[in-house]
């Protein structure tokens, strides 16, 4: 059946992949500076692209920021925020280890390395000027769509299943509500509903796979009550629904690029590993890595949940 889910043999050969890669990566020499073309169409007439201190650079060095709007959006937004990084597990963590092979995320399993922090702040400052699903990045136009995220962790030819692209055309909230809370719980937009979904109402199901949710696929400090999206994927992922996981990951920088901005900056480790495997070039000995993250524990998971 289309929903149903395959078991993944190449989990070791994926980790020993990503292994490979950052080993390479770390033994690329330095980057020689060359002449980079910023494209017209996000670049003011008259003006070049300015570094973190305001200062113009030679033309021959390879900007961090596409467009002075870019660089103005990173000082605004970026410049002093801090980070909401993936977690990996501690150790195998069942359910949620059997649904990631059975879903084909084996990468997720442990997942990648931390994350560089500048680099990161640069691509979503970035994505103000964004072209075909390629963002501008130290030179490089990095790919981070779906088929993007797929390929960077293995994840080829992954589709959400028919069920899912139905649910998310036409998301019934009370059925969801239903399926989620241990109450009945009125929520949609109308006089005397909930806006969203308080967590003390989910069902202990609910909360345990809201907690990986949260924390691994859609990672967010958001958790005393979930919003619209994470319910519909939540409610996906309790019926057994197929996704793709690169699709929610897309979707999920993409909503937080084009909203207020007000929270922490999501998928650090993600995006590092983009760039990266585009040929972005890190300044190892400079580069200041993303906070590490504490692992998914079966206490932590025991413990959200009884909350």
């Amino acid at each position: 059946m289309e929903d149903s889910l395959n078991l993944v043999p190449n989990l070791n050969e994926m980790m020993e992949e990503y292994a490979r890669l950052e080993e390479e990566v770390r033994q690329e020499p330095a980057m020689e500076e060359v002449p980079i073309e910023t494209p017209e169409a996000t670049t003011s007439p008259g003006q070049q692209p300015q570094t973190r201190k305001g200062k113009e650079k030679m033309v021959e060095e390879v900007e961090e920021f596409i467009s002075n709007e870019a660089y103005s959006i990173w000082r605004r937004h970026y410049s002093n925020k801090g980070f909401v990084a993936e977690r990996k597990f501690a150790n195998p963590i069942s359910p949620f280890t059997e649904m990631i092979e059975q879903s084909g995320w084996g990468t997720f399993y442990k997942h990648q390395k931390s994350g560089f922090a500048a680099i990161v702040k640069e691509f979503y400052a970035n994505m103000v000027g964004r072209k075909d699903n390629t963002i501008y990045v130290r030179g490089v136009w990095v790919p981070y769509g779906t088929e993007a995220i797929n390929k960077a962790f293995g994840m080829e030819g992954q589709k959400h299943g028919s069920k899912f692209k139905k649910l998310l055309k036409n998301p019934n909230k009370e059925k969801i509500a239903r399926k989620l809370t241990d109450r009945k719980v009125k929520w949609g937009q109308g006089e005397g509903e909930q806006k969203v979904i308080n967590r003390g109402d989910l069902t202990e199901e609910a909360k345990v796979w809201f907690y990986f949710l949260a924390s691994v696929l859609v990672p967010t400090r958001h958790v005393c009550t979930v919003r619209e999206q994470e319910a519909i994927l939540l409610y996906a992922i309790l019926k057994g629904y197929k996704l793709n996981a690169g699709a929610v990951i897309e979707n999920s920088i993409m909503r937080y690029h084009e909203g207020n901005k007000r929270g922490l900056i999501p998928h650090p480790n993600t995006i590092t590993v983009l760039c990266l495997k585009a040929g972005v070039k890190a300044k190892w000995d400079e580069e200041e890595e993303v906070p590490k993250t504490s692992p998914l524990t079966l206490t932590g998971v025991r413990h959200f949940q009884s909350c």
